[in-house]
């Protein structure tokens, strides 16, 4: 990110700073920057083409723009994405004389699904828990016991868990790999780290403990109802979806079923002695 457009470390949210880095020791592979005031968006030349609450996705003069406002409709931030998100262009306005911090929740997991799209990668509305150096994630919708489940891994004392709420997943050269990210629910759990995936366990409560295989079209069905696909533009679409369909091939996928208790770890660890990653 453009050190114009980045404003002191000091004044990112408490969850974002473990995913802060004053220096790249690698080349990155997108670039947020200060968009020009010349270019500058307005709302007079914005034409929606999807509307999302606190955002909207249109076009400005037959450029592709993404519009965030507040709840009384008054735009805050501008982003406008170059040829496979690798440059994204942002405007902000200024917050009582101070530069706000851009990308915050939401605007940084919405631009997240374009950029994830063009490199193989998907938001997953998920826990995550890494026990070993390797991954399980957990998808579930809203109240499905994420959260609740996060806890339960914590107080079992086995692993760490990533994320409480989404996860990232990349496909690359080694298979697919798991990441934390900023985007905690109610455990309150980020991890800026990565393993890779060694099983999808979609959640359900259940009075007893129980895991039970289930077969790639189920998982798939699944797995499309939490991920955050970006459906408002075909070509990210259309990119997104055929990932899935990998997924849920190249790792094993089964229906956990778990009462709130940490014992529920007892039903994973097998998961990862069965795929050669034995615990200890």
């Amino acid at each position: 990110m453009a050190d114009a457009l980045c404003p002191p470390f000091s004044s990112w949210p408490g969850v974002y700073q473990a995913f802060l880095s004053d220096g790249l020791r690698q080349a990155s592979e997108v670039t947020f920057a200060c968009g020009s005031e010349q270019h500058r968006p307005a709302d007079d030349r914005f034409v929606c083409a999807c509307d999302l609450d606190i955002w909207r996705y249109g076009h400005v003069d037959g450029t592709g723009a993404y519009r965030f406002h507040h709840r009384d409709g008054s735009s805050y931030l501008w982003a406008v994405p170059g040829p496979e998100y690798g440059r994204v262009d942002i405007w902000t306005h200024a917050e009582a004389g101070r530069r706000p911090v851009p990308l915050r929740y939401p605007v940084d997991k919405v631009l997240f699904m374009g950029v994830l799209a063009h490199r193989s990668g998907c938001i997953v509305h998920s826990c995550g828990w890494n026990c070993q150096g390797h991954a399980i994630v957990f998808p579930g919708v809203s109240g499905a016991g994420k959260s609740t489940l996060s806890r339960q891994l914590m107080a079992a004392g086995a692993g760490a868990v990533l994320s409480d709420d989404r996860m990232v997943l990349r496909n690359g050269p080694d298979g697919f790999r798991a990441w934390g990210t900023p985007w905690p629910g109610d455990a309150l759990q980020a991890r800026n780290e990565s393993a890779p995936l060694a099983a999808l366990c979609f959640i359900e409560k259940s009075p007893v403990n129980y895991v039970r295989p289930i077969q790639p079209a189920d998982a798939l069905r699944r797995l499309a109802a939490t991920t955050s696909i970006p459906w408002y533009l075909p070509e990210l679409r259309d990119r997104v979806l055929p990932l899935l369909e990998q997924l849920v091939f190249a790792v094993p996928v089964f229906r956990l079923g778990f009462r709130p208790e940490p014992d529920v770890v007892d039903c994973l660890l097998p998961l990862l002695e069965d795929a050669g990653r034995r615990p200890t």
